[in-house]
């Protein structure tokens, strides 16, 4: 396995996990609170935004640019 496919098998991973909690916490109404809730909640203040900003610009480069 060349390196790149263990980072986006790594990143995959990660968002996969991401999806799982993201699952739960709609279906039990405890625990994390859901990603748009959380987004939602970024994206309140400025700092939040240019980070949510940063992040879609990072992903989008690493992922959809090649």
């Amino acid at each position: 396995m060349s390196p790149r496919s263990i980072l986006i098998l790594g990143f995959g991973l990660i968002f996969g996990a991401m999806a799982v909690v993201d699952l739960v916490s709609r279906r039990r109404g405890r625990g994390p609170q859901p990603l748009a809730t959380a987004l939602t909640a970024a994206m309140r203040t400025g700092l939040g935004r240019v980070l949510v900003l940063g992040w879609w610009c990072w992903i989008g480069y690493h992922f959809l640019a090649r």
